[in-house]
């Protein structure tokens, strides 16, 4: 028994420290992020790395948790060739944008962020377009200043749920310090996880070659990991009620999305003044990658009725 005990305690630790010793050693080349767009600034010597595409009427698409500006490439593609101006940006702290130094992960000040940036662009009567989190950033920015935002699309967004699901374990394990710093640190589990929480948020269904590949670098860039889980432990929906709001919104979301509970797409449906609910029947969570063209039909045909 006792020999068993130490053969295992040896082989646990090889496991622990071992590999990521090896891999330190052998190297870990982390794929790069597309090419950055220009920067901008959003207050308090913070810049966010913005793309800039098409012409026309403007979009602002706003990405949501542990993701990135480029997660947006087919939808940009979509609606810049549908007569857009669009632009998307990397939230503070993720991927070619500056960190977030003041602790403060939260959609209150990530909203106050993407007012700064509507104010920088010199924007009027923007359609802001949330995925997500960013549904929550959108939402929460329209509460505190809507002079500059015309209406308001929100994409499998955040928001309030009467019985919200609890993490498994297996999450909350995860999470933890220890063992993250340890996945960071061995490749090949890092590229396990990163293929399961695809296939996951995609439903089962089929993503782009580039997209594991994509994941892996936004998290390879200095701040994406710590913006990620501070997002995470900060997480409050509570303020995310659009009934005040005095603007057009456009919620859509997918049948199957396995993120965010189609619950949470008809509550805010039936809070808001002014909404339209489109659902995507079979769609998952991530709509803006495997729906592109349809999500850019939606825009075009809400900004259209919208403005007339």
């Amino acid at each position: 028994m006792t020999g068993f005990l130490v053969v295992g305690s040896v082989v646990l630790a090889m496991v622990v420290v071992g590999l990521p010793l090896a891999y330190a050693v052998l190297g870990d080349e982390r794929p790069e992020l597309p090419p950055p767009g220009r920067r901008a600034d959003v207050g308090g010597g913070v810049s966010v790395n913005l793309l800039d595409h098409g012409a026309g009427p403007t979009l602002v698409l706003i990405h949501g948790i542990s993701s990135n500006a480029y997660d947006w490439r087919l939808s940009i593609e979509a609606l810049a060739k549908r007569g857009f101006r669009v632009l998307a940006y990397d939230r503070v702290g993720y991927g070619r944008s500056d960190a977030r130094s003041d602790g403060r992960f939260t959609f209150d000040e990530n909203a106050a962020e993407l007012l700064r940036l509507l104010e920088g662009e010199e924007l009027r009567d923007a359609t802001v377009v949330g995925w997500s989190y960013g549904g929550g950033v959108a939402v929460r920015a329209a509460l505190r200043d809507a002079s500059r935002i015309g209406r308001l699309v929100l994409v499998g967004s955040a928001g309030p749920l009467d019985d919200p699901p609890q993490p498994p374990l297996i999450a909350k394990i995860l999470f933890s310090r220890p063992v993250r710093t340890w996945i960071r640190w061995v490749p090949p589990v890092r590229a396990g996880l990163r293929r399961m929480g695809s296939d996951f948020s995609f439903s089962g269904s089929n993503y782009p070659e580039w997209w594991l590949a994509q994941v892996d670098a936004n998290f390879g860039r200095p701040n994406t990991e710590k913006t990620y889980y501070s997002e995470a432990e900060q997480f409050d929906v509570s303020g995310i009620d659009p009934a005040s709001i005095e603007r057009p919104i456009l919620i859509v979301h997918g049948t199957d999305d396995r993120i965010t509970p189609l619950a949470i797409a008809q509550g805010l449906h039936h809070q808001a003044k002014d909404s339209e609910l489109e659902l995507v029947e079979g769609g998952s969570h991530m709509l803006p990658v495997t729906h592109a063209e349809r999500l850019a039909e939606q825009i075009t045909g809400f900004v259209r009725r919208a403005r007339a």
